[in-house]
């Protein structure tokens, strides 16, 4: 009998608010022949009874101690008996042809290694706020990689070649072990993004994403310079340096200081802010908003969405509904 052709590969942690709509949308694709290896990594909360409940004989369910995303990912990776590999986030929505539609594209499109979809994000209780696009075409994603990633790390998927001719995730990195990824087999494969939002990736304020993204950050910074090394030499430093020599590393690219620490979070505290405004929470808005000035008042984008406020604290959130659609309807 033919093994699976996709492995879907999940790990989470502390997922029990949104685990189910999560794993659901997996096992209702319209695409069928898949594994989906869940590995519970180490939660706390609800969780893994959540995960027990299913009796479905394609999830293949793993308990463990908290090891961390990056370590999960590999070890599902490896336990992964599918031509393909899709990822796959616990808090995260995937829209019912996303499989069947990336299978499809990877079938018609042999050399394209590595491919992704529009998102649409939503927030934590999955009100719509936007579609997210990215650049389609091996070029210009080789392009945006240098500066972005240009890619949604739960919406991807990729042939198990990529893994053999480049390896897995790279512990070392840190949290922008994804980037590093895109980046490695973007320099041995084409890749591609679908344009169009077969995926929904939550937006949650108190989440992980956002929480470390001063690390991701530099750690960002830390992927690029490795990918010019191999630019230059054909490998690059990372297995030859120990921890101490990557803190070093990346204190070196952006310092830990207090002032860095604030500007990224005075982003995070807006980014939130202008999340909740777009799902119409003004009163949290507000909220994050004060939290944002807090560290920046000066900032020219917290003063935009203190005018939007005001205004909405003037007409009523209906009025503003009636005016964005008026906006909206002319093309403004």
């Amino acid at each position: 009998m033919a093994g699976p052709e996709i492995s879907v590969v999940m790990s989470v942690y502390n997922e029990e608010h949104f685990i189910q709509r999560a794993v659901d949308s997996i096992l209702n694709q319209t695409y069928r022949n898949f594994e989906f290896i869940i590995i519970n990594d180490g939660s706390t909360d609800s969780t893994g009874e959540i995960l027990e409940s299913y009796n479905d004989s394609r999830i293949h369910l793993i308990h463990q101690e908290n090891l961390g995303l990056t370590e999960s990912l590999n070890k599902g990776i490896r336990l992964a008996k599918g031509e393909f590999i899709a990822r796959m986030d616990g808090d995260d929505i995937s829209r019912p042809q996303r499989l069947a539609k990336q299978v499809a594209f990877l079938d018609i499109h042999p050399d394209v290694g590595l491919l992704g979809t529009f998102v649409e994000h939503m927030d934590e209780e999955g009100q719509f706020i936007k579609t997210y696009t990215y650049p389609t075409t091996s070029d210009k994603i080789r392009e945006v990689l240098w500066h972005d990633c240009p890619l949604c790390h739960s919406s991807v998927i990729f042939r198990k070649i990529c893994i053999d001719t480049v390896g897995v995730y790279r512990e070392k990195i840190g949290p922008a072990e994804d980037y590093d990824l895109w980046f490695r087999i973007s320099e041995h494969f084409e890749v591609a993004n679908i344009p169009e939002p077969l995926h929904r990736f939550r937006i949650d304020p108190y989440g992980i994403s956002l929480s470390r993204r001063f690390h991701q950050i530099r750690s960002s910074m830390l992927v690029r310079r490795l990918a010019r090394e191999r630019r230059q030499l054909g490998n690059d430093s990372l297995e030859r340096l120990n921890e101490n020599e990557i803190r070093c590393y990346l204190e070196h690219l952006l310092p830990e200081t207090s002032q860095n620490r604030k500007k990224v979070l005075n982003d995070n505290y807006l980014y939130i802010a202008e999340t909740a405004y777009a799902t119409n929470k003004f009163s949290k808005s507000l909220e994050w908003l004060f939290k944002a000035f807090w560290l920046q008042p000066l900032s020219s984008r917290a003063c935009i969405l203190g005018s939007k406020l005001l205004l909405a604290s003037l007409f009523g959130e209906g009025m503003l509904d009636r005016l964005n659609n008026i906006i909206r309807s002319r093309g403004v």
